[in-house]
């Protein structure tokens, strides 16, 4: 009877851990490619001209939202109805690792090229964890999702602070550190290919056209579904306003930093290092804290947590307090997302696990459309960027409001 206990346990092992690995590998392209490296020598180096640098970055990530916007729920749905999420995860993963490469060999006036290898990588990188997240469900035994949720998303922010650790080391200069760039694709290569190896397909019947067709189909319904189900939908109004507070904070913290409290690029690196293991911290003690007062709960104590730390960077000056204010938004930055998509784990109808997190997606893509528009158009405006982070209380604020409003159904056990 132990050796009948025990046989199924490992295959069992096995998906969780490489499904936690996952996330480590993909870090590496967030935090190399769109945060803190590829970025620089794209502006400095491809472009040479630091304004139309930024324009055309912007037309690169905004293309890939647009792509990713409108291609995450319907191919979520296709996911459900043929059974394939595996194949479409290894599909859009191997687009971003290999975008990663081409990269390297990007250089001075290749604008275009550079262009459509950061879209590309973009887009594959935003599917992928369409499917990655639709496992989740999948591979946890019961009242363990929060638990590897969080730890999940621990893990990427662990990838992403060893991601800065190899910067320091590796890039002295923007033009002289691609080689950064074949360590985060062989990163992402490596802690992905568990995941294409013990992570399986459940094929149905459908097959080609027939799926497709069959995934059109279920979309059109899970919005009407989307709809009957009151918790999920405002629980997604709600994760529209504070995902797209989230990612105006990611995109514009180094800007902040450096053009308003003028810290040096030590100073800003080593901050980024501190907020990684704060955000990792955040993301695994979330999952505790969920199993014990309930997903909601948690999400609503990290929002309000967030007002404070943004009304804190807004009212004081000094390094100090903001360097610790900075902390504890990583905290609950790792907490937020990490609850978040456990919430939807647990709630979203089982058949469809693929189409709701495609709508997650869709929404969150949608949200980071907007809420850099506003934070830019306030800054440059005002040339005050204290009334531009005021801007993402509000969006905070209406999260607030809405996620309090979520139907709380009693704690598992």
């Amino acid at each position: 009877m132990n050796k009948q206990d025990s046989a199924p346990r490992r295959p069992v092992s096995a998906r969780v851990l490489s499904w936690l690995l996952y996330d480590f590998g993909m870090a590496w392209f967030s935090m190399v490619v769109l945060t803190a490296y590829f970025i620089l020598y794209f502006k400095e180096v491809v472009v040479a001209q630091k304004g139309y640098g930024d324009f055309l970055w912007g037309v690169a990530i905004s293309s890939a939202m647009a792509v990713s916007v409108l291609l995450s729920p319907i191919l979520g749905a296709i996911a459900d109805a043929g059974g394939r999420k595996k194949s479409l995860l290894v599909s859009f993963a191997a687009i971003s690792i290999l975008s990663i490469f081409g990269l390297y060999f990007t250089g001075p006036g290749q604008q275009g090229w550079a262009i459509f290898l950061v879209s590309a990588g973009y887009v594959g990188y935003t599917l992928s964890m369409t499917f990655y997240n639709a496992f989740l469900p999948e591979i946890a035994t019961p009242g363990s999702i929060e638990r590897l949720s969080g730890i999940g998303w621990g893990l990427g922010y662990i990838g992403g602070l060893c991601a800065l650790v190899c910067m320091a080391f590796m890039v002295h200069s923007v033009a002289g550190g691609k080689s950064i760039l074949l360590l985060a694709g062989a990163a992402y290569a490596i802690f992905a290919l568990p995941s294409f190896i013990f992570l399986k397909d459940t094929p149905k019947n459908l097959t080609g056209m027939a799926a497709i067709s069959e995934g059109f189909t279920r979309l059109i319904l899970t919005f009407r579904e989307i709809r009957s189900l009151e918790n999920i939908f405002i629980f997604l109004i709600a994760y529209f306003f504070i995902s797209d507070a989230i990612s105006t904070v990611i995109v514009f913290f180094s800007s902040y930093t450096v053009d308003t409290l003028h810290f040096s690029v030590k100073q800003n690196f080593f901050l980024l290092m501190l907020i990684q293991l704060s955000a990792a911290a955040g993301a695994a003690g979330s999952g505790v804290l969920a199993n014990r007062i309930g997903t909601l709960r948690t999400i609503l104590i990290t929002i309000v947590i967030w007002i404070l730390a943004l009304l804190g960077i807004i009212a004081f000056d000094s390094i100090s307090s903001f360097y610790a204010l900075s902390v504890c938004a990583g905290l609950v930055l790792g907490g937020t997302q990490a609850t978040a998509r456990s919430y939807m784990a647990i709630e979203a109808p089982e058949g469809k696990k693929a189409e709701f997190f495609g709508f997650m997606t869709f929404s969150t893509k949608v949200a980071a459309i907007f809420g850099p528009l506003l934070y830019g158009t306030i800054s440059s405006r005002t040339n005050n960027p204290r009334l531009a982070v005021l801007s993402l209380e509000v969006l905070f604020i209406l999260g607030f409001i809405f996620m309090s409003r979520v139907p709380v159904k009693p704690i598992r056990n």
